[in-house]
C-alpha cells in the first residue's frame, strides 16, 4: 500500500511539472534571440504575405553562407581496391555435396563496408554475404552466390565509395 501511495504521489507531481507555461518562456527565449539580432527581427515580424521570393533567397544564400563556413575539410574519397577468389569447395552439409562462394579480399587501408555483390549483372543471387562491415586490409568477407562458380563472370561489389566491377574469364 506504501507502494501505491509513492507512485500516485510520483506520477501526480510529474503531472503538475509537466503543465508548466512553456509559452511565458518561449516568448522570452525568442525575445532575446531577436534583441541581439535587429534583422532576425525584422523577419519574424513581417507578415507572411508581404515576404517575396527575393527576401527568401537572400536568407537562404546567408544560411548556406554559415554552414560552409563553419564546414570542417570534407573527408576524401579514396579508391577501394579488392581482389575476389570465385571457387566451389566441397561441403557435407548441403543436398549436392558442394558450396559456390565468393571470397573478397580488402586491399584497403581505411576501413570499407560492402553494401551489396551483384552477380553477372543481377542473373545470379548471392544467397547471404558475412563479414562485409568495417573491413581493413587483409580481412576477407564471403559471399555465397546461388549459381555455380564456374558460370560466374562478372561480380560487381557495392561501397559506401562507389561500385566496382570484377570481371573473370
Amino acid at each position: 500500500m506504501h507502494l501505491f501511495k509513492t507512485c500516485l504521489l510520483a506520477s501526480l507531481i510529474f503531472t503538475l511539472c509537466a503543465c508548466q507555461d512553456k509559452a511565458a518562456e518561449s516568448n522570452s527565449a525568442n525575445s532575446s534571440t531577436a534583441a541581439s539580432d535587429p534583422e532576425l527581427e525584422a523577419v519574424l515580424n513581417t507578415p507572411v504575405s508581404e515576404i517575396d521570393e527575393a527576401s527568401v533567397a537572400h536568407w537562404m544564400t546567408e544560411e548556406t553562407k554559415t554552414v560552409d563556413e563553419e564546414m570542417v575539410e570534407p573527408e576524401t574519397q579514396h579508391e577501394e581496391e579488392f581482389e575476389l577468389r570465385v571457387y566451389r569447395e566441397e561441403s557435407q552439409g548441403t543436398m549436392t555435396g558442394y558450396s559456390d562462394k565468393i571470397d573478397i579480399l580488402s586491399l584497403n587501408d581505411h576501413p570499407t563496408t560492402i553494401k551489396s555483390v551483384v552477380v553477372n549483372r543481377g542473373n545470379c543471387r548471392v544467397i547471404s554475404l558475412y563479414d562485409h562491415q568495417n573491413m581493413r586490409y587483409g580481412s576477407v568477407a564471403l559471399a555465397y552466390p546461388r549459381c555455380n562458380a564456374a558460370h560466374i563472370r562478372e561480380v560487381s561489389v557495392n561501397t559506401n565509395s562507389g561500385t566496382y566491377t570484377y570481371k573473370f574469364h
